[in-house]
């Protein structure tokens, strides 16, 4: 499940990297308790650093969907389900905080897209990644951040239901725990077009490049 094989168009490829914030990706952020295992076992920052380079590298444009919370928000919002209201309780992406900023290894470079944030789970719903790969003529997503299971699942869903292709990679992402991280690890399989690692796609985006660099001008 999960391994359709695309040809990666390096003109309509895009890597989009959800909540790469402080409060997921560093120890001290307000949830990694529940992620900090996983983020290590997984090597999530760093394969992060390594997709980002590498799109930067081979002129793929890097798209971050980030997640924000005013303190206006956090008091009157009144429909939560429990993922909100833990992040509520939490102040998690708390606007103008450390937690909410993006991991420093991973900062924003002229080769990044920052789309405006996300609210709910998934940024097609509450912020503008449709428009902004739409006008860019993306059409395959590479998709990785956190967290692996609500985040970054929902975006898969949303895109897929979009017309997008999406290959998922899922060393570049984990849950809140094993069983959360498996359970998307499954749906991954049923839903992605392809579910690949950070080595996999780094080899073969190389490959599209040498590929693209071969073909003789016009």
């Amino acid at each position: 499940m999960g391994n359709i094989a695309i040809e990666l168009d390096l003109k309509r490829t895009a890597l989009l990297i959800i909540d790469p914030q402080n409060d997921f990706l560093s120890e001290g952020g307000v949830v990694w308790d529940l992620v900090g295992e996983g983020v290590k076992e997984n090597h999530v920052v760093e394969h992060l650093v390594q997709l980002k380079q590498t799109a930067k590298e081979i002129g793929i444009p890097v798209v971050y969907s980030p997640h924000y919370y005013s303190d206006e928000e956090f008091s009157s919002w009144s429909h939560l389900n429990p993922i909100d209201r833990l992040m509520f309780d939490r102040k998690m992406f708390r606007k103008g905080t450390w937690g909410a900023e993006f991991h420093p290894q991973l900062q924003p470079d002229e080769n990044t897209i920052v789309l405006s944030p996300h609210k709910a789970l998934s940024n097609f719903w509450s912020g503008d990644v449709q428009i902004q790969l739409r006008q860019r003529n993306i059409q395959t997503i590479i998709l990785a951040g956190m967290s692996a299971n609500l985040c970054v699942e929902s975006h898969l869903r949303d895109a897929i239901e979009h017309g997008f292709d999406v290959l998922v990679v899922k060393d570049a992402t984990t849950g809140p725990g094993k069983e959360a991280t498996q359970a998307a690890y499954v749906n991954y399989g049923l839903i992605a077009n392809e579910v690949v690692t950070t080595e996999k796609i780094i080899h073969r985006l190389e490959q599209a490049a040498e590929k693209q660099a071969a073909k003789p001008m016009a």
